[in-house]
């Protein structure tokens, strides 16, 4: 993909792109190549995972998720943007996953989509009660950018609720009530 592909994906400026993928190929986790030149000027650079970047350290995707994170925290738009960046996420894994038992309702199917992103969910017994989430697999960029961190996660239960064509949504993710327990909060109608 190109610089400016990357930055909309990503929802942040192309020179911060830049400078992070000019750290990641230097890190070899990504790889830099010149685009077949299109009319006048430089040939444009495109970017794909390195060779063997699966088998890289997991200490190296933290920072880099840090690193996303804190940037995404000083925008102004940082929240919104993490939003969006988890709706789709969210509607990815719905997508990717589509292997729910006929009849699983669609509070059953989010469970099982935040169970195999490691939340270790617990479903509500009633409507009004939210979702427990005992685990969070980014906990500790959450406790220092969880506005950002909790807003993929909201996001990420509302584009899987609308991709599942459920009639309410996510309407807030309550962190941390306790040191390993997070609180989904559903309800109202889906938001589009």
């Amino acid at each position: 993909m190109g610089v400016r592909e990357l930055a909309e994906a990503v929802g942040l400026h192309p020179n911060t792109v830049r400078q992070h993928l000019d750290q990641l190929v230097e890190a070899g986790l990504a790889v830099r190549d010149t685009a077949p030149p299109i009319g006048r000027g430089r040939p444009a650079l495109r970017y794909g995972a390195g060779p063997g970047s699966e088998e890289q350290d997991s200490m190296a995707y933290r920072a880099l998720a840090g690193v996303f994170a804190e940037q995404l925290a000083r925008s102004p738009d940082g929240v919104r943007v993490a939003l969006a960046a988890g709706e789709r996420w969210g509607r990815s894994l719905v997508l990717e996953a589509m292997d729910s038992a006929p009849g699983t309702t669609a509070i059953g199917q989010l469970v099982e989509l935040l169970d195999e992103a490691g939340f270790a969910p617990e479903a509500p017994l009633t409507d009004d009660e939210p979702i427990q989430l005992r685990h969070c697999p980014f906990g500790t960029l959450a406790r220092d950018q969880g506005d950002v961190v909790c807003g993929v996660h909201l996001g990420l239960m509302r584009g899987a609720l609308r991709e599942l064509g459920a009639p309410f949504d996510a309407i807030s993710l309550e962190p941390f009530v306790k040191p390993a327990l997070c609180l989904a909060h559903l309800g109202g109608g889906a938001g589009g």
